[in-house]
């Protein structure tokens, strides 16, 4: 049936030619409309199905990660612009009115829409290898992306003013610093994207220090205008892509890398309790195994240095401080969660009010945070309690307490 036989079947008589050319663009607007949604929902059901069950077959992970993205699903949107343009061109009037520039922008933003899917898809696949970690690419996809939408919005502004795009793009050059102040934000993000990646300064997985944004965690994305962090407490802080290039922060991945986790940290020893070895205390360090060798190579070396010396101020002893600071060298060397391949030592810093620090300067073989602080407590728990056995003494501060409904205090 034509539009008169259905115009005869509504009871419409029509005699004025305005009326019936818009009774015309009417029909076959409907008629467009009708077919196009026909047609979306054949292939978005049925071809879609078909598709995945095909795909379903597959062994590769590609078709999750695509089901995820709905790909298929914004892929079958084009067919209705599609199939509207083409019952437009063969309508005379259709190439003039308005209905046939809808077509063109709605045929422009759809093929938009699946477009910036797919490299959301492409970007997605890309992460679920392990090199993505090293050199991501979400910074570059969203530059292509904010491209395309750059692009769109000028085609449209054209089809919507019947002008040629490059007319639109020759104007927008006085328009160059608006547009430079609107897309800082897009231009910064970008710059200090290629430099971030191209200079290896952060991935995906790196533990990152940023005290200037209260960032103290590992890095779960980076995008064209933020990078964001998770931090120790699960909180998430954001971090302007250009401000770890303009800005500093501790990126932890070299200690990761290096096999070795540092432990730096020191006890106090109280000065009064540091003396010379006794002869009796020297037999009693001799029974140590990490001892033995080193007392007997000291006592020959002194000998040989004390010879000729006039008084006790003149002579070189040892000390059970010095006797200390080597089972401490030892006893690391031996410890197997201890990295001896870099640097280790117990040194005596400048001594202070509150006694002479002993610091352990050595890396941890184990990195993670627990395991790290049990080895680093196991280490400082044993000189807590050998201490005692060179007669020396941890300083503290005398302990003070306050009776509880007294006004005296017991020390």
């Amino acid at each position: 049936m034509d539009k008169k036989g259905w115009l005869d079947f509504l009871g419409i008589s029509v005699h004025n030619p305005h009326t019936e050319v818009i009774l015309d663009i009417i029909f076959h607007s409907v008629i467009v409309a009708l077919i196009a949604a026909l047609l979306y929902f054949v292939i978005n059901k049925w071809l879609s199905l078909l598709i995945w069950k095909i795909m379903g077959k597959t062994k590769s992970s590609w078709h999750d990660i695509i089901y995820k993205q709905r790909f298929f699903n914004k892929l079958s949107y084009l067919i209705p612009p599609l199939a509207a343009y083409i019952i437009l061109e063969d309508i005379p009037w259709a190439k003039v009115y308005i209905l046939q520039r809808l077509v063109d922008i709605w045929m422009v933003v759809v093929s938009m829409i699946i477009f910036s899917n797919l490299l959301s898809t492409i970007n997605n696949i890309y992460e679920s290898y392990p090199i993505a970690k090293n050199r991501p690419i979400r910074v570059f996809i969203q530059v292509l992306k904010t491209f395309i939408y750059t692009v769109v919005v000028i085609i449209v502004i054209s089809i919507m003013v019947n002008k040629s795009p490059e007319h639109l793009i020759v104007g927008l050059g006085a328009f160059a610093a608006v547009l430079l102040l609107i897309f800082k934000d897009s231009i910064l993000g970008f710059v200090a994207g290629v430099q971030l990646l191209a200079n290896k300064m952060i991935r995906i997985g790196d533990w990152i220090v940023m005290p200037s944004n209260n960032a103290n965690g590992v890095v779960l994305e980076i995008n064209l205008y933020t990078v964001k962090v998770q931090n120790w407490d699960m909180t998430i802080s954001t971090i302007p892509t250009y401000q770890l290039v303009s800005q500093s922060f501790i990126n932890w991945r070299g200690m990761q890398e290096s096999n070795g986790r540092r432990i730096e940290r020191y006890v106090s020893i109280d000065i009064s309790t540091v003396h010379f070895l006794s002869p009796e205390e020297i037999e009693g360090f001799r029974s140590s195994v990490y001892l033995k060798e080193y007392i007997e190579k000291m006592l020959s070396t002194l000998e040989n240095m004390n010879k000729n010396k006039g008084t006790i101020l003149d002579e070189r002893k040892l000390t059970n401080l010095g006797i200390f600071r080597e089972y401490m060298e030892f006893w690391l060397e031996a410890n197997p969660d201890i990295n001896n391949d870099m640097t280790h030592m117990v040194r005596q810093l400048q001594p202070t009010a509150v006694g002479i620090p002993i610091q352990i300067y050595c890396f941890s073989l184990k990195q993670e945070w627990i395991a790290y602080e049990k080895v680093q407590s196991d280490i400082f728990d044993h000189i807590l309690a050998v201490v005692p056995h060179f007669n020396l003494k941890i300083f503290q501060y005398p302990a003070e307490m306050f009776v509880p409904g007294e006004n005296t205090k017991v020390s």
